[in-house]
């Protein structure tokens, strides 16, 4: 599919909403090109910045049986309005779907405001809230059609750009997780998520290292994803996110509880703010040193 994730995301979501009646769309004044033809529905609603407001809004629509979609930049829609998503939606158990775009460095021009390097971690501490987080453009295409059978909050994250690879992967949501790459024999495993499973991907075909994509973050297959883990003698934990902001804990916190014991070396963004403007992803990448060739020189 040589489009944009985001257009195979939202493509999917405009469908669905045209379908189905009870399904409102709200933003933060987020433009998306998918979505453009039917701004002027009723259904659609543009609160503005008022990140607040507009959980406030989804949380009443949901509580009277309606099916709010939000989506916005990552940042804003959890940092700005955290307590809303907690309690007015969270602690409901209500039925609303929100889509952080920007994870990441993907909005690397705009400095620390637009980078979405602790959101994943923030939104997994709402005990309610289900988390996906999008690599490639054949996830996208399953998990926008499938979002609105998905009962409970639900939080995607969601890159931009072509992310045409994984076609071949046959994606289990249930499960949570797929080998991207398996090489037979292999001993050392990359376990990463989100765009950071392409990087992975590229260097372990040349490497004949094992790839995880780890895209359900909460209620994926535990026992089959530490059944998995025992097998290899060395496991890379590989991050944009930083290290108590992503995956790492998630990870750290499993092995820990299950008393599994493994040679981990970790590769995710620092735990500081980056105050770098005018520059591409993959130069911050290679700034913070976690760009594909620091990869190349741990595995």
């Amino acid at each position: 599919m040589k489009k944009d994730i985001r257009d195979i995301f939202f493509d999917n979501v405009k469908n669905t909403f045209l379908r189905k009646k009870n399904i409102f769309i709200l933003t933060n004044d987020a433009d998306i090109y998918s979505l453009q033809k039917i701004k002027k529905n009723k259904r659609f609603i543009d609160a503005g910045v008022a990140e607040q407001n507009l959980i406030n809004i989804a949380a009443g629509l949901a509580s009277q049986k309606k099916l709010p979609l939000i989506y916005g930049f990552c940042t804003f829609l959890t940092f700005r309005c955290y307590e809303q998503l907690k309690f007015n939606i969270g602690s409901h158990n209500l039925n609303c779907k929100i889509i952080g775009i920007g994870p990441g460095y993907s909005f690397s021009n705009d400095g620390p405001t637009h980078h979405g390097i602790q959101d994943l971690y923030l939104m997994y501490l709402i005990p309610e809230f289900e988390i996906y987080n999008i690599s490639d453009n054949n996830l996208a295409n399953i998990i926008s059609k499938k979002l609105f059978t998905m009962n409970g909050p639900v939080y995607v994250r969601l890159d931009k750009g072509i992310l045409d690879y994984n076609n071949d992967i046959q994606y289990d949501i249930k499960k949570g997780y797929a080998l991207t790459i398996s090489v037979k024999g292999n001993k050392k495993l990359i376990i990463t998520t989100g765009i950071f499973n392409k990087i992975a991907n590229e260097l372990a075909l040349k490497n004949k290292i094992d790839v995880l994509n780890l895209f359900r973050i909460k209620n994926f297959n535990k026992k089959g994803f530490l059944n998995l883990c025992k097998k290899y003698d060395k496991i890379i934990i590989y991050d944009e996110s930083t290290m108590h902001g992503g995956i790492t804990p998630i990870i750290q916190n499993l092995f820990l509880h299950h008393n599994l014991k493994k040679d981990i070396t970790y590769l995710c963004s620092p735990d500081r703010q980056v105050f770098k403007y005018a520059q591409t992803r993959e130069k911050i990448l290679e700034i913070l040193k976690i760009s594909k060739q620091y990869l190349s020189k741990i595995i």
